[in-house]
């Protein structure tokens, strides 16, 4: 027994050394995807084939030299620029009120010349009063690819700006879906009349990550029983 006891507990040194190690390099990986920008769509766009006739240096008509052709994107690949103003606030207000009373008198009569009253009151007042708010404003502008286009003509587009300054990286992603006719003329549309829109806005170095707490402080905040 003393000698299986002693071939066991180096096993288990080993297992709790090769937790510790997959929990440090989950938490690595974690931390790492908080701050990297997801890959850009994959844009698969058909060349426009340019047929021209023997002696001519007319390429023949298409949406680019046709005079009164609209330049409005509708197709994959074309670019629309996203005006991304958001202005969120919302406001509860909760005021209630309780209140109770009573009063009782008894009269004893102890043979005296006054008789003894006892007087018995009591009540209960009770009110509360909470207001909770919050206010969000975002303001960006992003222009986006059209990656796909529906059977019924609307476009999902998707686009990112991502910028590194003094090593602190930070990037905006747009992703939605857009109606035609929101589009004006020179391709811009406002985030509001977007479907489905996801807008993300995220970004790290040395400066975001001091505002936050260690991974292990953040995991130990997660396991923490207290």
């Amino acid at each position: 027994m003393r000698k299986f006891d002693r071939i066991k507990a180096p096993i288990a040194r080993d297992t709790v050394f090769m937790r510790m190690a997959v929990a440090v390099v989950l938490a690595i990986a974690v931390s790492a995807c908080a701050t990297t920008p997801p890959v850009r769509p994959a844009v698969d766009v058909e060349p426009e084939k340019q047929v021209y006739k023997s002696g001519s240096l007319w390429p023949g008509a298409n949406k680019k030299n046709i005079l009164f052709a609209d330049n409005k994107a509708s197709k994959i690949g074309d670019i629309v620029t996203v005006y991304v103003l958001e202005n969120t606030t919302a406001l509860n207000k909760a005021d209630t009120s309780d209140q109770t009373s009573t009063d009782n008198s008894v009269l004893l009569d102890t043979g005296a010349v006054t008789p003894t009253q006892i007087r018995l009151a009591g009540g209960r007042k009770s009110a509360g009063k909470g207001t909770t708010g919050r206010s969000d404003q975002f303001s960006s502008t992003v222009t986006c690819v059209v990656t796909d286009v529906l059977p019924n003509g609307n476009m999902t587009v998707e686009g990112q700006r991502r910028m590194t300054i003094n090593n602190e990286q930070q990037y905006v992603l747009v992703r939605g879906t857009v109606r035609p006719s929101d589009v004006t003329f020179n391709n811009s549309v406002l985030s509001s009349k977007m479907a489905d829109l996801d807008i993300m806005y995220n970004g790290g170095g040395g400066i975001d990550g001091g505002k936050s707490p260690g991974w292990l402080a953040q995991i130990l905040n997660k396991v923490w029983p207290f």
